[in-house]
């Protein structure tokens, strides 16, 4: 229609029209959204970003979607539900913009209420976003010395978290991994903004160099940014094998693994108490692999091209008097919408 020259408000009719065949599709409501706005249709595209995310909640597309058009329109109220859960995702390495840009729409956003009045808003999106910098635990550790130092934090579930594997279905976030001799350097560190509570287990490796005093010191903070807010430092004595620390973590907040509900629907009759062996067959990290190493989840990528643009196939047949030629002219039209380049787990 749009390259046929049809009237703007037309378009926008049949788009929007199609919103009653995908209600139930967050995928659909996504791709629609950004067609939405192609045409400036802003409210209405963010609107469908979240229904989108009530649909899948685990999913942060349509939290940055949504926030970056806030943003960009100045719509405050949608600033409100989108800014604290991009904020809550933006820990890891690469997506220190979207920190920037969750803290700065919020703060913009609180200003405008408060100068309005609506000091109740203004409240409501600053205790979001202080709640959505709490972490439920950190784990640090830093050395002094020429060599290099790993840890992999084992995780209630099963999960193993490290540099290897730098986010867990179980919260976990390896967000720094360090060596010497630069001292700025050697640190390692472990972030869950919502954590499963239980029994964790910190292994720290002597992978390589020298350690001053062949020893590191080991913090571990609960709750930060809380008032329960706890942390405890431990030294931890390196020696020819693996040195493993273990504490537990009882006010997580996060309840199910972002994997349980899969597993779930796979095995609906599993008996709760079997959660290790659960983890094992979905997380990484869980089970024995080849040659007895830890084995995680596998997948087989697909390498494919995608058009765009404008192209046509065209079939001829030319009749048997060899009078008449008929053509089947097939017209695709296509066009990528938004390419994300990030990982889905929260």
């Amino acid at each position: 229609m749009q390259a046929a020259g049809r009237p703007k408000a037309q378009i926008e009719r049949v788009l929007l029209s199609s919103q009653d065949l995908i209600s139930n599709d967050p995928n659909s409501m996504m791709m629609l959204a950004a067609y939405l706005v192609r045409f400036d249709r802003f409210e209405r595209a963010i609107e469908l970003y979240r229904q989108a995310a009530a649909l899948n909640p685990s999913r942060p597309e349509p939290y940055i979607m949504a926030l970056e058009l806030a943003a960009r329109t100045k719509n405050y109220p949608a600033v409100i539900w989108s800014a604290p859960e991009v904020l809550s995702y933006s820990w890891s390495r690469g997506r220190e913009h979207l920190n920037r840009l969750a803290e700065q729409s919020a703060a913009e956003a609180a200003a405008a209420f408060s100068k309005s009045g609506d000091f109740v808003r203004a409240m409501e999106l600053q205790t979001a976003m202080q709640k959505a910098r709490q972490l439920d635990l950190v784990v640090r550790l830093e050395w002094n010395g020429k060599g290099d130092l790993d840890i992999q934090v084992v995780e209630p579930g099963g999960t193993i978290c490290s540099l290897l594997q730098p986010m867990t279905v179980a919260g976990g976030i390896f967000v720094h991994d360090g060596f010497g001799p630069n001292q700025e350097q050697c640190y390692e560190e472990y972030l869950c903004p919502q954590g499963l509570p239980g029994d964790y287990r910190v292994i720290v490796k002597h992978v390589s160099g020298e350690i001053t005093g062949k020893r590191a010191r080991l913090s571990i903070i609960r709750n930060r940014g809380t008032k329960s807010e706890e942390t405890v430092t431990e030294t931890v004595l390196l020696g020819p094998k693996d040195q493993t620390v273990r504490f537990s973590l009882n006010g997580g907040r996060r309840r199910l693994a972002n994997a349980e509900q899969q597993v779930a629907t796979v095995k609906p009759k599993s008996k709760t108490g079997n959660q290790q062996t659960i983890f094992a067959q979905v997380a990484p990290g869980g089970g024995l692999g080849v040659f007895n190493r830890p084995a995680g989840v596998g997948y087989t990528p697909v390498i494919t091209t995608i058009n765009e643009g404008i192209r046509m196939s065209a079939m001829a047949t030319v009749s048997g008097d060899r009078r008449y030629v008929r053509i089947n002219a097939i017209p695709i039209f296509q066009s990528i919408t938004d390419v994300f380049t990030f990982t889905f787990i929260k």
